[in-house]
């Protein structure tokens, strides 16, 4: 078994535990804590190698932000982590290689400038993608706003 299919059990386990809590009466945002956890430990940080604050530099990095220190820097993920929690909880069927894909397709981390990341937040895309979103460009909430992705890179 691959470290994606194992990290994909992991995921599935921690889905299948956050549909019975909402099944049971909890919101979804109380019952998916550990399914972003989850997907933070098992997917951003084993498989991506990506852990945060702690491996800016090996993270992509947007147009402004490549010559920033990363003191004016944030990590941001591409697709929001609630988009992507959203699209686990309501996938059916669920299954490994379903997981696989979309985690592979949408979880993708950029560093940005705070003045970037504040845009989000201040044009209300900070935990969503624009409404007239296509499904498929992930990185479709940075275009609506203006953040320059550097085209040689690809998200991870």
């Amino acid at each position: 078994m691959t470290d994606q299919e194992r990290a994909a059990e992991f995921i599935i386990f921690a889905i299948n535990q956050a549909n019975e809590a909402q099944a049971f009466g909890f919101t979804r945002n109380e019952c998916c804590r550990n399914l972003k956890i989850a997907i933070h430990q098992y997917w951003q940080n084993k498989i991506l190698g990506h852990h945060g604050q702690a491996h800016k530099a090996r993270i992509p990095r947007s147009k402004a932000a490549l010559n920033k220190p990363d003191s004016e820097c944030v990590v941001e993920h591409v697709m929001p982590q609630m988009e992507i929690v959203n699209r686990l909880m309501d996938m059916r069927p669920l299954t490994k290689a379903g997981v696989i894909e979309l985690l592979t397709n949408c979880l993708k981390v950029m560093v940005v400038t705070h003045e970037e990341h504040a845009r989000l937040n201040s044009t209300g895309l900070r935990s969503t993608m624009p409404p007239d979103w296509n499904g498929k460009d992930v990185f479709d909430r940075y275009a609506a706003i203006g953040i320059e992705i550097v085209p040689t890179q690809n998200a991870q």
